[in-house]
């Protein structure tokens, strides 16, 4: 799997960003592909490269569409090949419990 942390933020349309952040998060969540909303950011997992940037077009895409002139993307990938990592079992590995990577 590849997991994606992202971050999509406009630019030019005030200090609350929240509509527009929901836009691109209704994308994603519409997208079929696992995700975990946290307070700065979306972890999304694909089998993909081209199913995250998909994603992250649309996403992009729909806060264009609600009026924002400039959006900042950032996004960090991890596409581990020798093992299948996920997002659960990432984080079963730091906190020690079973089905660790």
């Amino acid at each position: 799997m590849i997991i994606a942390e992202l971050t999509l933020t406009p630019l030019g349309v005030g200090t609350s960003v929240s509509s527009y952040v929901r836009a691109a998060f209704e994308v994603i969540r519409a997208s079929g592909l696992k995700y975990e909303l946290t307070p700065m950011s979306t972890i999304i997992e694909a089998s993909t490269m081209d199913e995250i940037f998909r994603v992250v077009k649309k996403a992009e895409e729909a806060m264009l569409e609600l009026g924002a002139e400039r959006v900042v993307i950032d996004m960090k990938i991890d596409h581990r090949l020798d093992i299948d990592a996920t997002m659960d079992s990432k984080i079963n590995a730091v906190a020690g419990e079973k089905d660790a990577i």
